[in-house]
């Protein structure tokens, strides 16, 4: 199915153009030709510089017993109403058409979907695809080539959602943009330019996992909400799926916060309803609207209910809907709070300096007081000399009565003092923005750690062979991929490069990297003893 080009440091195509398509694949086991079947299927359409523009993923109904769950964490029931490959395949062809195929073990999703389109007398050729196995051993010189450990060297993050078809996909595009963008030296594009694919009939239907949630520090929905494909064009969700989710939605909220068996409940109802991240906060954004609704119903929102509302917001990262309702009550506590609280003014007059003086202080914390009590702080009047009672009251008991200019100046200036604090520095400030400064120039020279493990020049395809092919020629072959067989490495002069200090195991896709890992630790065992025995 696919014609395998490579990122190579020799002259080609600026890759930074080029659209790719990283896919990964979740599988029922290794064996397409023993009927092994796809259960999910996750694209990342990107540019080589790294903008993504589109993504896609669903679980598969495989139609077969699922036995291998514990390699993805997919198992029957939650694949129940899951499209078949035969419902998907249109959607598919359109994701990868007009793109270069990116895999971590290309060969692998090439024999599965080989065989799944081949059930449906599909036969497609020459598609161009990159193997970023392939490419990651001839241009690094490292220990190990796992999907999971070149991503993390390249990008400093471990994946988010690792052994998840959508999560592994994201992994492998944002590996791809940094190579691609920041490698010491430039590399092109060598091999064929994408081609339009076939259509085929298209449906829509959807049904992604949302795997490897998080509670973190934005809350369990906003982990499943991230880990849903952000899709150009997402389809309608089922509109049943749709209200079980909510009525989930409502139950795990009901005492105020989510745990993680029921966020977990709540990805599996998403997956059935069909949710996308943006149909997911349409769900979530229209359940809370709904909420705010019934509490205003009786025309006042109480401090409970408002408690509420907020507790549900922040956990479906839709606070911008009571947006209004908490912008009043923190203006109300911004008021009881402020820089004056413990003032208590009293007004004498109606001039409008004095009312202005007023609105002043009470938006700042202050009270107003009605008569002279020893609670008083200060009296505000224009008209000092009047024969108000008040007025002779407040100076018997020695109460500073002061202009509304004389007053506004000084409530103004403590305000200002109250706000600044006790440590407030100018000077400190400034000495901060300078390092701050300081440390951005930095990180911007600073060369990344990943640049070490660049090869003094990539490998040359007999190189590639001897370090990472001939040496397992005696494993059991139905495990081993050979990556050369149509991989063609642009030829070098001089020596040999670099060995590395451990030919790392083949990452297979999906399901299929744990039992490789094994079989490669198996071999290595079984050489030590060999070599002691001998």
């Amino acid at each position: 199915m696919f014609v395998h080009g490579q990122l190579t440091r020799n002259q080609g195509i600026d890759p930074r153009n080029l659209t790719f398509a990283a896919i990964d694949l979740e599988t029922t086991g290794l064996y397409p030709n023993k009927g092994s079947r796809v259960c999910e299927i996750g694209i990342v359409r990107m540019r080589g510089d790294g903008v993504v523009l589109d993504e896609y993923s669903t679980l598969v109904d495989p139609g077969i017993r699922i036995a291998n769950d514990e390699y993805h964490g997919i198992t029957n029931a939650v694949v129940k109403g899951a499209p078949t490959f035969q419902q998907i395949a249109g959607d598919v062809l359109a994701y990868l058409s007009n793109a270069i195929i990116v895999s971590h073990n290309l060969d692998y999703e090439d024999k599965f979907l080989t065989a799944e389109y081949g059930r449906l007398g599909i036969n497609l050729r020459d598609i161009p695809g990159l193997c970023t196995l392939v490419m990651t051993r001839v241009q690094l010189d490292r220990y190990g080539y796992r999907l999971d450990d070149v991503a993390n060297l390249i990008t400093g993050e471990w994946p988010a959602a690792s052994h998840s078809a959508l999560g592994d996909a994201r992994t492998l595009a944002n590996m791809l943009a940094r190579v691609i963008t920041q490698a010491p030296q430039r590399l092109s594009w060598r091999g064929p330019t994408p081609v339009a694919l076939p259509p085929y009939p298209r449906t829509g239907v959807i049904a992604p996992r949302a795997a490897g949630l998080r509670k973190g520090t934005e809350g369990w929905l906003a982990s499943l909400t991230a880990r849903l494909p952000l899709m150009a064009q997402p389809p309608a969700p089922q509109p049943q799926g749709v209200t079980d989710y909510q009525a989930m939605l409502g139950h795990a909220l009901a005492d105020g916060r989510i745990v993680g068996e029921e966020a977990q409940q709540l990805a599996l109802l998403a997956a059935r309803a069909g949710l996308t991240q943006l149909t997911a906060r349409q769900v979530h954004e229209s359940f809370l609207a709904n909420v705010r609704t019934r509490a205003e119903a009786d025309g006042v929102v109480t401090t409970a209910e408002l408690k509420e509302l907020q507790r549900a917001a922040r956990e479906l990262a839709a606070t911008h809907l009571i947006g209004d309702l908490e912008q009043a009550a923190a203006a109300d506590r911004a008021r009881r709070n402020g820089p004056l609280k413990g003032w208590r003014l009293l007004p004498v007059g109606d001039a409008p300096g004095v009312a202005e003086v007023m609105d002043f202080a009470s938006t700042h914390g202050a009270t107003v007081a009605a008569n002279v009590t020893k609670t008083v702080s200060l009296v505000v009047a224009d008209s000092p000399a009047g024969d108000d009672p008040r007025l002779q009251k407040a100076t018997a008991a020695r109460i500073t009565i002061l202009s509304s200019g004389e007053a506004m100046q000084l409530l103004e200036k403590e305000v200002e003092t109250t706000r600044a604090g006790l440590f407030a520095n100018a000077r400190g400030q400034e000495l901060a923005e300078q390092l701050s400064a300081e440390q951005r120039q930095q990180d911007l020279r600073q060369r990344p750690e990943w640049h070490e493990a660049w090869r003094p020049r990539e490998l040359s395809t007999a190189e590639y062979r001897a370090l990472f092919v001939d040496r397992y020629q005696d494993w059991d072959e139905s495990r081993r991929t050979d990556h050369t067989t149509r991989v063609t490495l642009q030829p070098q002069s001089s020596a040999s490069a670099r060995q590395p200090h451990r030919a790392a195991g083949k990452r297979t896709s999906g399901c299929a990297g744990a039992l490789v890992v094994l079989a490669s630790a198996a071999a290595v065992l079984t050489e030590a003893f060999r070599q002691l025995l001998a």
